[in-house]
């Protein structure tokens, strides 16, 4: 199935026609935009704080033992379940934690961990989920907090996951001990990432093995069934609370509803920077509104954004100040496209999208090590613990509607925390970043960073942090999942969180120019947005 459903991409790749989508424009900020590095956080009593550039692990660390200790500033550790190490991804419900484990792995408890922490300070494993999604899920398991379930597709990996099941837990009853509601096999390409509609109908498998997003409908959660596919690269990728935006995290640029290039294929005139890493924003109230759709059927492209100092874009999330929109977009990979890892490094940005036709970058969240000046250092020090140093992967933030702060993995800097109250003036206030787990690699065959197929051969001399980040405000707390150290619950110290709201909020002050929506021409076919 994985190569008919390559075949079919490649394809629409050829025979997709060329469309201009109007009014699709990469605008610029009328203001500077922030590039970094964000001001660094200024560690209290109790810290043990990092002592070479902000987010850096020195070689020198890493040669002699010291990164053992691990590094950390305003947070302490609380509890720990770490288990046999953690993969891609992490997610909550109530008093329970979910995180995944290699696939295929040498693990003696394989599959999804559900780890119980009504006490913080001894989180503890009750039970494994092992359906065949759950064995394999990558980065796609994510918790619909509306309705309480637990979804995930089978994703990617050497062995292979055909037939491509979705598998659904409700996580209602008993946190602690989900209900199985429906492991399906659906007809559809396999997965990689994925997200709900926020009200919790729709499931949406991101294929980015072969630049597909899958629908699937979840009203009933015992009968899942496929809606539609759209022939759109997606890493990862949010929904507008209303249902009728995707904010698409591209990663190559190729879309099916305005040009259908990748990177390597000449760009249209009309839209040369269509093939590049970025952001695009389709308009999918079709799919939420259950409207009678094929099986396949093409993205509704609204607007769009592309930029050249970060690549495999992972993930966005919606939020909004006062009202106005913004998209936090966080890049996996270092600067260039296609994949660079090695960097410079990419890290998250903060998109204002009050005109969503044109979306406009506010401010990069860039460490001093993942500045473009600092790439030769960053190569040096990651070197021999795998393909990826200090790039971003997952961020969260403590609340969709006037956030105060963004939680975001950072791969080897760790688990890093800003205050994101003006999104064009962000700064640190926090960080942990996990002992290193030297001489544990027979310990830990459930990290992806020690055990994984594809960085074999890590020294672990620091951790992998990767993962979303749950905020918790009773007590002021954090619970974070790094690949090496797994469920880590860490708390706030020194009073720096939380933070207080601001009474006006400065930057729709200075944003108010893009206040209204741009109309859309009425050949797009776009709905209003919620």
């Amino acid at each position: 199935m994985h190569s008919a459903w390559r075949k079919l991409a490649s394809l629409l790749a050829i025979l997709l026609p060329l469309v201009t989508l109007t009014g699709v424009a990469h605008s610029t900020a009328a203001e500077p935009v922030f590039e970094g590095p964000v001001p660094p956080a200024t560690c209290g009593p109790g810290s043990v704080p990092e002592h070479g550039l902000q987010g850096e692990v020195p070689k020198a660390d890493r040669d002699s033992g010291r990164s053992r200790l691990g590094y950390h500033c305003n947070l302490e550790l609380v509890g720990q379940y770490q288990g046999e190490g953690q993969s891609w991804q992490n997610a909550w419900y109530g008093h329970c934690d979910y995180f995944n484990t290699v696939f295929p792995g040498r693990e003696r408890r394989p599959g999804v961990q559900v780890v119980d922490v009504s006490d913080p300070a001894h989180p503890r494993l009750t039970v494994t989920l092992t359906t065949p999604a759950m064995l394999g899920p990558h980065e796609s398991l994510k918790v619909n907090q509306r309705r309480g379930l637990l979804g995930a597709v089978a994703a990617w990996s050497p062995a292979g996951n055909e037939p491509v099941f979705f598998d659904v837990y409700d996580l209602t009853a008993d946190c602690a001990h989900p209900v199985l509601r429906a492991s399906v096999p659906l007809n559809m390409p396999i997965g990689h990432e994925g997200n709900w509609a926020p009200d919790g109908l729709t499931y949406y498998s991101a294929s980015t093995l072969v630049r597909f997003i899958s629908a699937i409908d979840v009203t009933n959660p015992s009968a899942p069934r496929l809606l539609t596919v759209l022939p759109q690269e997606s890493h990862g990728l949010s929904v507008s609370d209303g249902g009728t935006r995707m904010y698409v995290a591209n990663p190559d640029g190729f879309d099916g509803g305005t040009v259908g290039c990748h990177v390597g294929t000449p760009l249209p005139q009309t839209n040369s920077q269509s093939c590049l890493n970025g952001l695009d924003i389709l308009d999918v109230s079709a799919i939420q509104s259950r409207a009678n759709l094929p099986i396949f059927s093409r993205p509704v492209v609204v607007g769009s954004l592309r930029w050249t100092d970060g690549s495999e874009a992972q993930h966005t999330i919606p939020i909004t100040y006062h009202g106005h929109p913004y998209l936090v977009s966080v890049d996996e990979a270092g600067s260039g496209s296609p994949f660079n890892p090695q960097g410079p490094a990419g890290a998250a940005r903060i998109i204002d999208i009050g005109d969503e036709i044109r979306p406009v970058v506010v401010s990069k969240l860039k460490l001093a090590i993942q500045m473009p000046s600092e790439a030769s250092l960053q190569l040096a020090d990651a070197a021999g613990d795998g393909v990826f140093g200090y790039q971003g992967h997952y961020c969260t933030v403590d609340g969709e509607n006037d956030p105060t702060a963004l939680a975001c993995g950072y791969f080897q800097s760790g688990i890093r925390v800003f205050d994101i109250r003006d999104p064009r003036e962000p700064r640190e206030i926090a960080y942990y970043n996990p002992p290193a787990q030297m001489g544990k690699k027979a310990e830990l065959a459930g990290s992806e960073h020690a055990n994984g197929y594809a960085w074999l051969g890590t020294v672990l001399n620091t951790d992998w942090c990767t993962s979303q980040v749950r905020f918790v405000q009773d007590p002021p707390s954090l619970w974070a999942a790094c690949q090496d150290n797994g469920l880590m619950i860490v708390s706030f110290t020194n009073g720096v969180y939380p933070l207080p709201q601001l009474a006006v909020s400065p930057q729709v002050v200075r944003s108010s120019r893009t206040t209204s929506v741009q109309p859309l021409s009425p050949t797009v076919g776009a709905s209003a947005p919620d």
